[in-house]
């Protein structure tokens, strides 16, 4: 068989395949034929490639899979078929390419001599990156049982982000409480990182080499909680064996109590007596049992309105709250925003194998209108989400990627012309600018009272006069 000219109707026709890569040399390594499948994998044109030969198009990489070379030379040099061959080569372009092919030898009338060789093959680059996903995915998983202290916790104070002054004071009482051993109630809404902090003050308090034991007393039912926290004797019911309970396995670390206003009178009664009297009796049983644990405790409200309301004993409140630790909102900071995104970024882009380096400032303006009722923990989420939803090509995180909603309410709420980001500038010089024209515009409503500015904003008096200072207001 004879190939002397791709005009013929068959290779016509395989020029316009595009799920798999159809391409013919002939026995000099010139493009005959280059198919629409080829385009869309090297990313080069048909008219560009025609005619030019294997080592003017492509530089193969040898390799253990690939000892060849090039393919396709092999197969005009012997004739032999080499099918299902892992082949990585670079265009002319630059694009690394990593290919299955298939390449057959075509001979002319008398059966011996190579006119031509026609190689099929289809892109697996993505297939490989799915692969080194999840080798990165085991190792940093791996690598995570390492990092962990052993003592059941992940985080400290330096995984803390923000440099906002509101956070910043938060790690500041943070660390205090880390300094005593009274008990801690931090409070803040779903998402703001309550954990993140106890397990900080954990770590760098006397009982970090002791076990950090959490427990979110709203996930386990009522007539459970008790038996959870205290433990049981054998007999104490029907089928109970001995058991410890989550304060002896916290012995001489700490006991973290999530969700402690879900907990009902009559537990909070019996937890206050523990806590009096550091000892504790299991279910059923009747000897005291000595404790050495630090409690902190946390709750999604308002501890001082929960009292108020009879959820929380008063005399509960006073015992646990020693240290109160209150986390802001993330709508409250949200100069720690950008911080934040980068930090997640460059957290998870590579471990999903993507090449997300930063946002767009148009994403940026989307994120710093919504107003994040899921706190930190919904950023993340948004940022791991959108870098899902890259192609492995984008660096930069662009509206299309975020979730719909935020898309929406993005389209129906636009900032001012003032706050606009101007071009050039970086996101930290952009959001003071915000700032200061927030300030600015507070104080003009409240007819320039710096107490009634201060309020309405969300910050102290002496926060805001150091603000003030600082813009030269």
């Amino acid at each position: 068989m004879t190939i002397s000219h791709p005009n013929n109707m068959p290779l016509k026709l395989m020029e316009t395949v595009e799920d798999i890569c159809i391409q013919v040399f002939d026995k000099d390594s010139k493009t005959l034929l280059y198919s629409k499948g080829c385009e869309k994998i090297e990313g080069l044109n048909r008219e560009a490639v025609i005619g030019k030969t294997i080592d003017e198009l492509y530089t193969v990489k040898k390799t253990r899979d690939n000892p060849h070379g090039s393919i396709p030379l092999k197969v005009l040099e012997t004739g032999q078929v080499m099918k299902d061959q892992h082949v990585t080569f670079i265009t002319q372009s630059g694009k690394e390419v990593n290919v299955i092919s298939s390449t057959y030898p075509i001979f002319e009338d008398d059966q011996v001599t190579v006119s031509a060789a026609i190689c099929v093959f289809r892109d697996i680059g993505d297939f490989l990156q799915m692969a080194q996903t999840i080798q990165k995915l085991e190792s940093d998983l791996a690598q995570e049982k390492i990092n962990r202290k052993g003592n059941g916790t992940i985080y400290s104070f330096t995984d803390i982000i923000g440099q906002s002054d509101r956070t910043q004071h938060c790690i500041q009482l943070s660390k205090k409480a880390s300094q005593s051993t009274a008990p801690v109630l931090i409070y803040g809404a779903t998402g703001t990182g309550k954990e993140v902090f106890a397990q900080s003050i954990h770590n760098e308090s006397i009982f970090g080499m002791g076990p950090f034991v959490a427990i979110n007393c709203s996930a386990i039912p009522e007539n459970l909680l008790e038996s959870t926290l205290f433990g049981t004797c054998k007999g104490a019911f029907t089928g109970a064996d001995e058991t410890k309970g989550l304060f002896e396995l916290a012995e001489r670390g700490t006991l973290f109590l999530d969700e402690i206003n879900s907990m009902s009178p009559h537990l909070q009664a019996k937890l206050l007596r523990a806590l009096e009297t550091k000892h504790i009796r299991k279910v059923g049983g009747n000897q005291e049992i000595p404790i050495r644990v630090r409690i902190i405790s946390a709750t999604n409200q308002n501890p001082l309105k929960l009292v108020r309301k009879g959820v929380l004993r008063d005399d509960f409140y006073y015992r646990l709250a020693v240290i109160q630790l209150p986390i802001p909102e993330l709508k409250h900071r949200k100069e720690d925003i950008p911080e934040l995104i980068q930090h997640f970024i460059r957290n998870h882009a590579h471990i999903v194998g993507k090449r997300i380096t930063g946002i767009s400032e148009e994403t940026y303006e989307i994120l710093l209108q919504h107003h994040w009722p899921g706190n930190v923990r919904e950023l993340k989420h948004v940022i791991d989400q959108s870098i899902y939803l890259a192609d492995y090509k984008d660096t930069i995180l662009q509206p299309h990627h975020l979730p719909i909603y935020l898309n929406e309410n993005g389209n129906n709420k636009k900032i001012s012309p003032q706050y606009q980001m101007n071009r050039g500038s970086d996101i930290k010089t952009t959001l003071q600018v915000i700032e200061k024209q927030i300030i600015l515009d507070e104080l003009v409503k409240n007819k320039n009272n710096i107490s009634q500015t201060a309020k309405a904003l969300g910050m102290t008096r002496q926060n805001l006069q150091h603000k003030l200072k600082n813009y030269q207001v």
